[in-house]
């Protein structure tokens, strides 16, 4: 018998398992509460539980699903871990990356969502690999749980998700969706909704369609260029959705919810770092009211993209703020342990096997 994937579950979708149980509505909330709340994953240890439905709970379901086969900790204190996942749809298991970033104040999960992505963006390492399909959002959850756990023993928790890591969020939007439901519910990870951000590469549509959610997570749409011509030379994706229409479901997104959308954007020299990509990045993030992140480009192989040297940050920087442009730049974490997405997979992935 196939076992029953608790993380799938909302509180809501458990109550109506237990019903059919016969088991009373406040032994759901028990469950859960044991799982997200004490990071328990073991029925028997869940004393308030009758030993009878503990003893059923181990025979029908199943809380983590996931097996941490590679875990690396780079020296900022970062932490990447590879997990493999069985499914029932392929017969060998796959995997994904996902990123620990602490902070002096905050502590930050990076969660993948799809077991590699199709988007096939020159510069990243994830679309170098195979797409190999959806993640279930209890799959998505288990990611940062396993964190939560790690936290939780030295005394402290995760505060913030970012949907950044594998995979395009909105071509799985239902799973990305539920998942982050469940951080944010009062009976799942209790995760503020304005601490959670879903980042897209810009599908029109559904950032229109998240914007009538009406929930107050953040957006993020990974922009890389602001000229449509050359955003095509390194996005495939944008070959099918020009920027006018990105930008005007960006401008919905804002009007509906109220929240500034932010502006993700590699910074690769030689390609979108000159007066000009300023100039015309800030009249764009002007027109959306959108924040810009600037993202150091970390370089993959086979990309001929290099790094930016610190002179080259600084003046980039320097020219939006002197724009009127609420910019921030994003420090970058872990080179030493390969913490950009979808290397640890693709080696994994090219690694001989016995």
């Amino acid at each position: 018998m196939t076992k029953v994937f608790l993380l799938n579950y909302t509180l809501s979708e458990l109550i109506d398992y237990f019903k059919q149980k016969e088991q009373p509505d406040y032994r759901a909330q028990q469950l859960l509460a044991w799982v997200y709340q004490h990071n328990v994953f073991e029925f028997q240890a869940m004393t308030n539980l009758p030993a009878e439905l503990r003893q059923q709970l181990e025979q029908e379901m199943v809380i983590l699903t996931g097996r941490e086969i590679i875990r690396r900790e780079s020296q900022d204190g970062t932490i990447k871990i590879l997990i493999e996942f069985e499914t029932d749809s392929a017969p060998t298991p796959r995997q994904v990356e996902t990123v620990l970033i602490p902070d002096d104040k905050r502590h930050t999960a990076c969660l993948s969502t799809q077991f590699g992505c199709p988007l096939k963006c020159a510069f990243c390492a994830t679309g170098q690999g195979p797409f190999q399909g959806n993640l279930q959002a209890g799959q998505i959850v288990e990611q940062a749980l396993r964190f939560q756990k790690y936290l939780k023993m030295k005394g402290q928790r995760l505060s913030h998700v970012v949907f950044m890591g594998m995979g395009e969020p909105f071509l799985n939007y239902e799973a990305t969706l539920k998942a982050a439901r469940i951080l944010n519910a009062s009976w799942g990870l209790r995760i503020s909704a304005r601490r959670i951000t879903i980042s897209t590469s810009g599908l029109p549509e559904t950032i229109r369609r998240l914007a009538d959610e009406a929930l107050p997570f953040n957006l993020a749409i990974s922009l890389h260029s602001p000229w449509q011509e050359k955003r095509k030379e390194i996005m495939p994706l944008a070959a099918k959705y020009p920027l006018t229409s990105i930008l005007e479901a960006a401008v919905y997104y804002f009007e509906k919810t109220g929240r500034e959308v932010t502006l993700e954007y590699l910074m690769i020299p030689g390609f979108n770092l000159s007066w000009n990509d300023a100039r015309k990045l800030a009249s764009l993030a002007r027109k959306i009211r959108a924040n810009v992140n600037l993202i150091p480009y970390n370089p993959v192989d086979p990309s001929s993209f290099r790094s930016p040297r610190p002179a080259e940050i600084i003046k980039f920087v320097n020219w939006l703020r002197q724009l009127g442009i609420n910019t921030h730049v994003r420090r970058s974490r872990g080179k030493d342990i390969e913490a950009a997405c979808g290397q640890l997979r693709q080696k994994r992935l090219d690694k001989p096997k016995d």
